[in-house]
């Protein structure tokens, strides 16, 4: 090859380089949009102010409205969407279980993305499973996956975990009165159902919905509306359950007692629901402990409660 020839092939081979150097890269980006275009995003926030996740706008000037609404993303089946995650103030930890998503954990300041392709309808619920402040129990709603076209079904969740801005009640309130406001404002309604009846669902949990509490009195052996009367007048009158041993108020004392020290323990100390199927996610309600957040009386008022509940 002549050297005039040799110096046509480098210059050619030079440009067809530079070419590649620009081409290939707008290529690459037409078929990453190509591919994006089909792509659905979800921007979700975690607001721990107003106890919930939603595909609203948050910033510092907006944040303390407490009026956001919950988010409920609605999906096609067999189309990816792309979950955008951040956080408004504090840790988050996001969970859909029956979707197969998270835990995942939400720290402020970051965006944390992940894609879902659902192969089938239905309604879904997620979740906020790190207790992350009073409203945490409302940061709960559902995903909704339909044929492309179809009518969105309707809700089922509370909106928002604003429950907890309620007023206190009032300062003659007895210790059932008490306890009732603080099964509300403590968000346990959220898991134990409306006046403690239950059916609650909690995925993968051995026992499919969380435990109603409405026939507490029956599980501590009391039995007749009289027995119950005269055990919550004896914790109104501020008197420790376990004096009374020498002089049992009612019947069964001893095992009512034995009862009683056993619910306190769990409302104090937690517990971690069983799993349905071992290899399967971990149920996403538990028991959080509650030695930090309720006082003896008001452990107590709530049991007290409870107690009057029974049909």
């Amino acid at each position: 090859m002549s050297q005039k020839m040799a110096e046509i092939v480098a210059v050619f081979a030079t440009l067809i380089g530079i070419g590649a150097t620009i081409f290939l890269p707008f290529v690459y980006q037409s078929r990453h949009l190509f591919r994006d275009s089909d792509i659905q995003v979800i921007n979700l926030t975690g607001v721990n102010s107003a106890g919930t996740w939603t595909e609203e706008e948050v910033n510092g000037w907006n944040y303390w409205r407490r009026d956001f609404a919950a988010a409920r993303p609605v999906l096609n089946v067999g189309r990816t969407a792309r979950f955008r995650l951040k956080s408004a103030d504090v840790i988050h930890t996001f969970y859909a279980p029956a979707l197969g998503v998270g835990p995942v954990q939400v720290y402020p300041g970051h965006v944390v993305e992940f894609e879902v392709r659902p192969a089938q309808r239905g309604v879904f619920q997620y979740y906020c499973t790190t207790v992350c402040g009073m409203p945490h129990f409302g940061m709960r709603g559902e995903i909704v996956v339909q044929r492309e076209g179809e009518a969105v079904t309707t809700g089922s969740l509370p909106t928002s975990g604003k429950y907890w801005l309620e007023p206190p009640p009032p300062a003659n309130a007895n210790l059932v009165e008490r306890g009732q406001w603080l099964f509300h404002q403590k968000g346990c309604f959220t898991c134990h159902g409306p006046e403690g009846r239950g059916g609650v669902s909690n995925w993968n949990y051995v026992k499919g919905t969380v435990p109603a509490l409405n026939a507490l009195a029956e599980r501590l052996m009391l039995f007749d509306r009289e027995d119950v009367k005269v055990i919550v007048e004896q914790m109104e009158s501020g008197k420790n359950l376990n004096s009374l041993v020498a002089s049992p108020p009612v019947a069964r004392f001893n095992v009512f007692l034995a009862q009683y020290r056993s619910v306190r323990d769990l409302i104090r100390k937690g517990s971690t629901p069983g799993k349905k199927d071992p290899h399967g996610p971990v149920p996403p309600l538990e028991m959080p402990t509650w030695d930090q957040r309720l006082s003896e009386v008001e452990i107590d008022a709530v049991i007290a409660y409870l107690l009057t509940l029974q049909p």
